[in-house]
């Protein structure tokens, strides 16, 4: 898998490169809002020579230009049909980690922010990476063992379920739970009802974002649930990576068309 790290500035200066302004004044104003234009031009003029040392930059008659691969990355997170992103609680419960992947034209880019978010790693993957990553990111069984029928509840036994986690009062007041109800209470209880959450997103026509579904999974450190809402029902049950696959397949439309296609990451 291909890879490439970039700086904030690093970022910024490409966004300005391609045109897309808007983009890069966003950024600029909330990681470099106190540098007047004059500095700014300076910091600018310095991220050019860093690029053009990673070779991701090109100066070619009297004119500098981004690689193929950094302009791919630059254009997907621009505007992509799709994206999904991905959080989960760090360790202890303690902040948050993310990381997305944007389906552009010529592939699939996973994008991660490491050090307080002033370095953005992109890499181009397939679609079997993009499900192995995300079997990974959220901890889910290898295998499948023997099949589970999963566990329906309603929006008000979810809620009693997770409210009972901190109200005692609650707690010793419900009845008695089911007995299908006791492992994935048993999961809350040791998680302190920590929950992750998977994001399937399109844009419409005005790059607007919109959600098409979301997903959510238990906060262990293995075999971990997932809980997928259909209809009015929550559906909960053991995920395996079969899971993703199968989650996948669902809410990514190119997901077959694309899958050991692309130009990058094969």
């Amino acid at each position: 898998m291909e890879q490439i790290s970039l700086s904030i500035e690093e970022l910024i200066y490409c966004f300005y490169s391609e045109g897309y302004f808007e983009q890069g004044n966003a950024l600029k104003q909330v990681y470099f809002g106190e540098l007047d234009d004059d500095k700014m031009d300076l910091l600018l003029q310095i991220t050019c020579r860093s690029l053009l040392a990673k070779k991701l930059v090109h100066y070619e008659n009297h004119k500098f230009t981004l690689s193929d691969e950094l302009a791919d990355i630059v254009s997907t997170l621009n505007y992509s049909e799709q994206s999904i992103k991905a959080s989960r609680h760090a360790n202890g419960g303690k902040g948050e980690e993310q990381i997305s992947y944007h389906f552009g034209k010529t592939g699939i880019i996973q994008h991660e922010l490491i050090f307080d978010e002033m370095v953005h790693v992109f890499t181009f993957v397939s679609m079997k990476d993009v499900s192995e990553s995300i079997s990974e990111y959220y901890r889910v069984g290898n295998a499948s063992g023997s099949r589970q029928d999963p566990l329906h509840l309603t929006q008000a036994e979810f809620e009693e379920l997770l409210l009972a986690l901190n109200d005692n009062k609650s707690k010793f007041e419900q009845p008695p739970l089911k007995e299908e109800k006791k492992p994935f209470n048993a999961i809350l209880e040791e998680t302190n009802g920590l929950l992750n959450t998977l994001l399937f997103l399109k844009f419409n026509e005005n790059k607007e974002p919109y959600a098409t579904n979301i997903v959510m999974f238990t906060n262990r450190a293995k075999d971990n649930w997932i809980i997928e809402k259909k209809d009015d029902l929550f559906e909960v049950q053991p995920c395996h990576t079969k899971s993703i696959n199968l989650l996948l397949e669902n809410n990514v439309s190119p997901f077959k068309e694309t899958e050991g296609e692309l130009t990058h990451g094969k």
